[in-house]
């Protein structure tokens, strides 16, 4: 990961919070595990979006 990246990510949270932040990224991981089921076909990989999703939601707080 450069420094931009990490800059940018930094600036996100910044500005939407950490709490935002991770809401986000559980419902990337929830249409990503849908999209691997529906258009390809992957349940394997889709578990595993789901699994992260589950993850995320659990460390979802407000900071």
């Amino acid at each position: 990961m450069t420094k931009e990246y990490m800059d940018a990510l930094e600036a996100f949270v910044d500005k939407l919070t950490l709490a935002a932040v991770l809401e986000m990224l559980e419902r990337i991981s929830h249409k990503k595990a849908e999209n691997l089921r529906t258009h390809w076909k992957d349940e394997t990989s889709a578990k595993l979006w789901d699994k992260a999703a589950r993850q995320i939601e659990q460390i979802n707080i407000d900071v």
